[in-house]
């Protein structure tokens, strides 16, 4: 499985998904650091929302991958998107 930003891509095994840093923004980066974006979202309740969110649905994909063909990932911008029409928020990916 991989998230995917642009031409960003973070292999999930690869990658650690932080929780929040600075109340401002969830981070997301390769275990070598040589990949990393942040969203940004001023409410960090919403912000731990958004964590518990993607975390379950990484969770929830990656376990759906039983098969060595079967290639699952998740399209960061349009998860950030509709996490914002269903909150009514303004979370931003910033690189």
């Amino acid at each position: 499985m991989k998230l995917i930003y642009n031409d960003f891509v973070f292999p999930f095994e690869e990658t650690n998904l932080e929780r929040i840093i600075d109340r401002k923004y969830f981070k997301v980066n390769t275990l070598d650091d040589s990949l990393s974006l942040q969203i940004q979202l001023d409410n960090e309740q919403m912000l731990l929302e958004f964590s518990k969110s993607l975390k379950a649905t990484c969770g929830f994909l990656r376990d759906q991958e039983t098969e060595p063909y079967i290639g699952t990932y998740i399209d960061l911008q349009l998860f950030v998107d509709e996490f914002n029409k269903r909150y009514n928020l303004d979370a931003k990916v910033i690189v």
